[in-house]
């Protein structure tokens, strides 16, 4: 079978590889989308090829491992004692696996497990191969509404986008900014948009504003300069309710925080290896401010949201701009190398 992978140095193999075989507690999965993540392009794509076997984010990264940890496709076999998926069921899978016993993972957070049994594409083989293996426990089932690409996408971009609205406690009448239009700001945005926020987005690209304003964005606008007090409230009013800061920069974060009205909320998604200059005092003490991280969402988080958008008919098919097939995986780390709109994801026949 095909597999992808990222030596590093922005260089991209396509090799041919035994297809996997399963084992006890496994399913094989036959791909149907597979998506490109901003981590990954941190991580994976971007680092040389001696970063590659080092470690980035505190997390120990492998050249030798099939990437993509947004994963979606159809079973094509089960292992043994596996009974509640079949061959042919839809799929999309939760990336980061835990061991299943300890207090954190019974409650669905298998990225705090202290085990840290391991996570698909970082050091388990991942989306990017005709056929990948999981354990059926990682996998939740993609109902007939949502598609493949849209699954995959759901699984961690637009998955962060939900959590990071969910961790800000969103309610109605809420205003909304967010920092940082690529795939997961304009997930967040577009989402805080359908629940009646009005919504304003910072991005330097002057490209991304203009699709986020085609996708529910009331305004956007391109970054003011640092501490530019009168240029911020000129374009946010008293302040965001919400802010969403999604874009890992020092002077994004920042932004977020001077975004903020007094007693606001602010959600910290993007990872970056930027220092952070938050004035403690003037930007969060003396603004009564509620600050939180999200990261991954728990397991069960992604069926249920799944479940959600296909009973609410809700689609985010629009913010997927680019599939490329496996065999033009080179293209596709280029084309989001290069910062391209939307989500760019890898697709397969039936995808």
């Amino acid at each position: 079978m095909r597999a992808l992978f990222l030596p590093g140095d922005r260089r991209v193999e396509i090799r041919d590889v035994d297809r996997p075989s399963v084992a006890r507690g496994e399913v094989l999965i036959e791909m149907r989308a597979a998506g490109l993540c901003g981590s990954d392009l941190h991580m994976h794509y971007r680092p040389s090829a001696q970063e590659r076997r080092g470690t980035i984010f505190d997390l120990r990264t492998n050249p030798d491992v099939v990437p993509g940890h947004e994963p979606s496709g159809v079973i094509a076999e089960v292992g043994p004692g596996v009974d509640y998926l079949k061959k042919g069921d839809r799929v999309a899978v939760h990336h980061m696996g835990g061991c299943g016993h300890c207090m954190e993972c019974r409650r669905g957070f298998d990225i705090n497990c202290p085990q840290k049994w391991g996570t698909y594409g970082l050091d388990k083989n991942g989306a990017m191969a005709d056929f990948m293996v999981t354990r059926a426990r990682d996998c939740v089932i993609v109902p007939d509404r949502v598609s493949f690409a849209e699954a995959c996408y759901y699984s961690c971009g637009a998955g962060t986008g939900y959590l990071a609205l969910r961790r800000a406690g969103l309610g109605v009448g809420d205003s909304v900014a967010v920092v940082g239009l690529g795939p997961v700001g304009l997930a967040a945005g577009y989402f805080a948009h359908l629940a009646g926020a009005v919504v304003t987005g910072f991005d330097p690209v002057e490209q991304r504003r203009e699709f986020a304003l085609e996708h529910g964005f009331a305004k956007t606008a391109a970054p003011p300069e640092a501490g530019d007090a009168d240029a911020i409230r000129s374009l946010n009013g008293i302040g965001a309710d919400v802010v969403v800061e999604t874009s890992g920069f020092s002077a994004g974060r920042s932004l977020a925080f001077d975004l903020a009205r007094i007693g606001g909320r602010i959600v910290c998604v993007g990872f970056a290896e930027a220092e952070n200059n938050v004035d403690i005092q003037r930007q969060i003490i003396q603004k009564q401010l509620d600050v939180r991280g999200a990261w991954m969402f728990p397991l069960p988080d992604l069926q249920e949201m799944l479940d959600s958008v296909a009973r609410r008919n809700v689609s985010i098919e629009s913010l997927i701009t680019a599939r490329f097939s496996i065999e033009d995986g080179e293209k596709a780390w280029a084309s989001f190398d290069a910062g391209s709109l939307g989500k760019t994801v890898l697709t397969w026949p039936n995808g």
